[in-house]
């Protein structure tokens, strides 16, 4: 070994490490994001259907999108449900919107850091609907 290389795999690891590492944690924050939109989109997707069923409305497609929901855990922002004509009878347009904020557990923080004002860079809207025929 020749001198003044004593200490250059300590620094290439250094140097190295922090990138890899961030990385890996913004390939595991992202996937999280993508399976919470693919809840809330199932979860849209089960109350419309169950709001395009004879005889049920407004009240169980809201049920069944919120059991869902809070089945994976995930605390909706809102939940609606609209009818198109407002009569709602066999042939009308049912959609159920869910909206959820989601917070990026460790990239916010690290956003926090460089954003000013009153938004949060590390909060998202994650939103998905679903339309249906009423039967």
């Amino acid at each position: 070994m020749r001198l003044g290389e004593a200490g250059q795999a300590l620094v290439e690891i250094a140097i190295a490490l922090p990138i890899l590492l961030a990385l890996l944690v913004g390939i595991f924050e992202f996937a999280r994001a993508y399976n919470v939109q693919q809840v809330i989109t199932n979860a849209a997707r089960e109350g419309a259907r169950e709001a395009v069923l004879p005889g049920n409305g407004e009240l169980e497609a809201l049920a069944r999108a919120n059991a869902r929901l809070s089945n994976a855990g995930i605390t909706p922002t809102s939940v609606q449900w609209d009818c198109v004509p407002l009569a709602c009878t066999t042939g009308a347009a049912v959609e159920v919107e869910i909206v959820v904020d989601y917070t990026f557990v460790f990239i916010g923080p690290v956003l926090s850091l460089f954003a000013s004002g009153d938004t949060d860079p590390g909060t998202v809207p994650l939103r998905s609907s679903a339309i249906m025929r009423k039967e």
